[in-house]
């Protein structure tokens, strides 16, 4: 929580965003595809952050 509310108070007051598919839709930057490798070896419990805004990546959980 700690992180969310610093990233919070960064950006405007959204310190989370979601990933839908390879884009950010904080930043709306495309991530690129080593970091969404990256992002995808992840465990579904880890903090995943987008290298372009720093915001926490929201992430589609597989159903």
């Amino acid at each position: 929580m700690a992180l969310y509310e610093k990233l919070r108070d960064q950006h405007g007051g959204v310190g989370a965003a979601a990933l839908r598919g390879s884009q950010c839709l904080g930043c709306h930057m495309t991530l690129n595809p080593a970091d969404l490798r990256t992002i995808a070896s992840a465990a579904p419990d880890a903090v995943v952050r987008c290298e372009e805004c720093g915001r926490i990546l929201v992430r589609k959980a597989d159903a």
